[in-house]
């Protein structure tokens, strides 16, 4: 098995208005349909960006397939065995302890005390926190808290990372270092990786593949696989990829 595969995939939230205080009024239901028979495959080991206009249903298929959310109807095919992980703009950390406690708990399962330990300290260093290793996440800022994030999540046995808008608080300086540490990771630990964005020089820097998600659940992709990193945002193919990307989020 070569890619994750989401099959005929729906999803409907139904909202009522409160109970009315006329007599006799009726509750105002209404049902939204953000995925429709939705059909995409993820390769593994590489990292697909998903983009597309606010409201399409990207995130709710990261939830979906992180099973914080029940589709209506539709399966999602992982290899068997494998599991998942969410890395947030807020990610979840354990406030009373230090960081490197942090990771070594988050990757608990199946390790003796001694191989938590080792891996803590191997990703700790990894994400460029190991100066840091004694602090707790309260005296973090924003950006080291989101490397003790992603230190935890790689930390754990899943084998795909979803990443719903990760670095969306950062300034441009912390956010450009962790997509270069993300990528960096995937070259010496490579996982399954699905990042949704709104900004799509991050897609075109990072992802070895881009889908374009409708309002309807159509997709286009786009192979970025053939282009080597670092890139540059700036050469004539990728200003020109860029282009037909925004063309097609504008459809």
């Amino acid at each position: 098995m070569d890619t994750i595969r989401v099959e005929h995939l729906n999803k409907s939230f139904t909202t009522s208005t409160p109970t009315s205080i006329v007599v006799g009024q009726p509750r105002d239901v209404r049902t939204h349909q953000v995925l429709r028979d939705l059909n995409v495959e993820f390769p593994i080991n590489q990292l697909t960006a998903i983009v597309g206009r606010s409201g399409c249903g990207k995130s709710t298929l990261l939830k979906i397939m992180d099973k914080q959310e029940a589709a209506d109807s539709g399966e999602i095919i992982l290899p068997e065995g494998w599991h998942t992980s969410m890395l947030s703009p807020n990610p979840y950390v354990i406030t009373w302890t230090n960081l490197l406690n942090n990771v070594a708990m988050a990757g608990g399962a199946g390790r003796t005390p001694e191989e938590r330990n080792e891996l803590a300290e191997r990703l700790i260093k990894l994400v460029r926190l190991d100066q840091h290793a004694h602090l707790t996440p309260m005296e973090l800022s924003t950006g080291m808290k989101q490397r003790l994030g992603l230190a935890r999540v790689l930390a754990s046995r899943s084998e795909v990372l979803l990443m719903d808008e990760p670095f969306a608080s950062m300034d441009f300086i912390t956010r450009g270092e962790l997509q270069q540490e993300v990528l960096t990771i995937q070259e010496q630990m490579p996982r399954t990786i699905i990042l949704v964005t709104h900004q799509l020089e991050e897609a075109l820097l990072m992802a070895q593949k881009i889908i374009v998600m409708h309002a309807d659940s159509t997709i286009r992709e786009f192979d970025l696989s053939g282009y080597a990193y670092p890139r540059d945002l700036m050469s004539p193919e990728m200003l020109a990829l860029r282009e037909e990307v925004t063309e097609e989020c504008r459809k």
